[in-house]
């Protein structure tokens, strides 16, 4: 990890087979293909998905995979990894609860782009690209949403490409904290906490840059009062101020 100090909170996760018929209307009514859809809707949605457990460090699909089923966290958190020429495993995202990940071939992807693996013990909902067709054509909303989600998709990879073609590291750290904070962060009287256990090779291969570099960057951000980091957290002690400094770096959304 970053540096091993007290951890500030109690792990919060919950229990595998906390997956609630609750908790997967709470979850689908918010995703970003569902939201909006009225109570019944929501109730014939939830029908048609599926929850897994899933222990921390088993792999939900590969990449490379047909990609038949689209996939939602429920609670934990589950990453997605691709593998480089030498078998080194590279962390593409974090994923927390309520967010859509795997694919279908109605959206656009015939295969797995990446490999997803439980984070720590988590609880997906799935559903198939049978039913997810089946929703588009009973609820036009859920086909609008969709196409909003792969306009957001190539959005969000031409903005990580322009990151990582113009940023310098120390702004390309400071982005992905901040992302990853927006996301899995939780606001206290300190900054903003994301509690997860993110190593430094993770941070690396997030930025295209080594681990060392990622140490020294760190220790500087914390060292000018932007961070402090524990084991298994870090938490923004100035997200302003980071958002400054990659503007300053010459990037903005």
């Amino acid at each position: 990890m970053i540096r091993k100090r007290t951890t500030p909170l109690e792990d919060c996760g919950q229990s595998p087979g906390s997956c609630s018929a609750d908790l997967r209307a709470r979850i689908l009514s918010n995703a970003p293909y569902f939201r909006g859809l009225q109570p019944q809707a929501i109730d014939a949605v939830n029908d048609l998905f599926r929850s897994t457990d899933y222990p921390a460090g088993v792999s939900l699909y590969h990449e490379g995979d047909p990609a038949e089923m689209l996939y939602l966290v429920a609670h934990g958190k589950v990453k997605l990894v691709q593998h480089s020429a030498s078998g080194n495993e590279v962390l593409l995202d974090l994923l927390s609860q309520g967010e859509p990940f795997g694919g279908l071939a109605t959206l656009g992807q015939r295969r797995y782009p990446q490999t997803a693996v439980a984070h720590t013990d988590c609880c997906v909902l799935t559903i198939t690209t049978g039913d997810f067709r089946h929703l588009i054509r009973t609820y036009p909303e859920v086909a609008l949403s969709a196409l909003d989600g792969v306009a957001r998709d190539l959005e969000a990879a031409h903005d990580v490409i322009r990151s990582l073609s113009t940023l310098p590291v120390e702004a390309r750290i400071a982005q992905v904290l901040t992302n990853l904070a927006g996301r899995l962060g939780e606001a206290d009287e300190q900054g903003v906490l994301i509690q997860s256990p993110l190593s430094q090779q993770d941070l690396a291969a997030m930025v295209a840059t080594t681990p060392a570099t990622v140490s020294r960057t760190i220790s500087s951000l914390r060292r000018r009062g932007y961070l402090d980091t524990g084991r298994q957290w870090i938490r923004l002690r100035d997200p302003d101020g980071l958002e400054k400094l990659i503007e300053n770096a010459g990037f903005t959304d």
